[in-house]
């Protein structure tokens, strides 16, 4: 099979999925007591059953929950997410705005995670059960058991609080250029870092030490090739299917799954958002965010998905 029927066969499973993933979220928010019109009327809706029954019309409430759904899901396909009751806005813009500031958290966090794992896991793998591995060892475990919250206050204690190098609060304020990002994004990336960092140095490792077992990997160094050939030209490449899957799942986990991290830095991203809508009740923004989401988690390991094919034919088959 090509690598392009391939990626058609992943998409069309992409699709699937989405559509089943709407399905759920519709689902499980029709299951929550009260609902979009009761949100808008507040305390109004228990004085007056006709202003309810009038709101409930006119947000299209009084429909059967299936003619909700195709209307919203046509919407999606559109480009139309509707619009927010909080913010009385449409959906479409606030999620593009959020999402380019939660781009620019992720991309440099997932950056530094996979390239600082890499080095680590190969470097751990080829010194197993050193000195070297252990150290990595006991510094990719406490970065797994200490929690996001904890380690964005300790770097703010001690990079804003003790040193004032940093502001202690990423709160965007007036102002642009390489260096006011650097010094806003710098602590929540760095916690970020941490935190993705952890999980794929400890898969990469475990990779490579099975790869490094492997007969061809020891037929190439009794035949004499370069030590560094080996490792990364013929072990890595193998060695990087389980890390895809990782590095994949951090990528959907830091658009969306930040939240405690930006509340923590006070960080304005989908994450944040996301918490709005449920303190708020908004549940047309909540919907919409949910899907997003879950629609990144979806689009990410489809590229995982495509690396796996590029990286080892046989999958395809």
């Amino acid at each position: 099979m090509s690598v392009a029927s391939y990626v058609l066969r992943r998409v069309g499973l992409l699709a699937v999925t989405l559509f089943a993933i709407s399905l759920l979220i519709s689902g499980i928010l029709q299951l929550l007591p009260g609902d979009a019109a009761e949100q808008v009327l507040g305390a109004w809706a228990e004085r007056s059953g006709q202003t309810l029954a009038m709101m409930r019309e006119r947000l299209g409430l009084h429909r059967p929950w299936h003619e909700q759904y195709l209307g919203w899901l046509g919407g999606i396909v559109r480009g139309d997410f509707g619009k927010s009751l909080a913010l009385d806005a449409p959906i479409g813009p606030i999620l593009a705005h959020r999402l380019g500031y939660s781009l620019r958290l992720a991309v440099p966090a997932l950056v530094l995670a996979v390239s600082l794992s890499l080095v680590l896991g190969v470097l751990a793998a080829t010194r197993r059960n050193r000195v070297v591995d252990h150290v990595i060892t006991v510094f990719t475990l406490g970065g797994v058991s200490v929690p996001a919250f904890v380690l964005g206050s300790v770097l703010i204690l001690v990079f804003a609080g003790w040193l004032r190098w940093l502001p202690s609060s990423s709160a965007l304020l007036d102002g642009s250029g390489p260096g006011y990002w650097t010094k806003v994004l710098a602590l929540p990336v760095a916690t970020l870092t941490l935190e993705s960092l952890a999980y794929i140095t400890r898969t990469t490792r475990s990779s490579m030490i099975e790869v490094l077992k492997t007969p061809y990997v020891r037929t190439a160094i009794l035949k004499g090739m370069p030590r560094r050939t080996v490792l990364f030209k013929h072990a890595l490449r193998n060695g990087l299917l389980p890390t895809v899957t990782v590095v994949a799942f951090n990528f959907g986990w830091l658009l969306g799954g930040v939240v405690v991290v930006e509340q923590v830095f006070s960080y304005p991203g989908l994450g944040s958002l996301v918490l709005f809508a449920i303190e708020q009740r908004d549940l047309p923004l909540l919907q919409a965010c949910m899907f997003f989401v879950a629609g990144a988690y979806c689009v990410a390991n489809l590229f995982a998905d495509v690396l796996y094919a590029v990286l080892n034919p046989r999958i395809r088959y």
